[in-house]
């Protein structure tokens, strides 16, 4: 099953999936920023949708790519999962 773009929408669990697997990965938000020429600050605006133009969504694809599409779907969906029991 790969990510599809629609599904994935920017906001505080996509912020968060991506945090986590980065520190699963051995890495954190400020190196990876470091390493695609982008000031952390707007990384975590562009995963949290208060940037969300061209750029944002392009660098949101880097941050799904970095994880792997697929992974990146699976914790995303099981984050929603747990969300949406808790609001039952």
């Amino acid at each position: 099953m790969t990510a599809s773009a629609p599904s994935l929408q920017p906001g505080t669990i996509f912020y968060d999936t991506f945090l986590g697997a980065l520190r699963v990965f051995g890495t954190n938000l400020k190196e990876w920023s470091a390493a695609h020429g982008v000031d952390p600050t707007n990384a975590k605006l562009a995963a949290t949708g208060g940037w969300n133009g061209p750029k944002a969504r392009e660098l949101r694809a880097q941050m799904i790519a970095e994880i792997g599409p697929d992974l990146f779907a699976l914790l995303y969906r099981s984050r929603m999962t747990r969300e949406q029991g808790r609001a039952a």
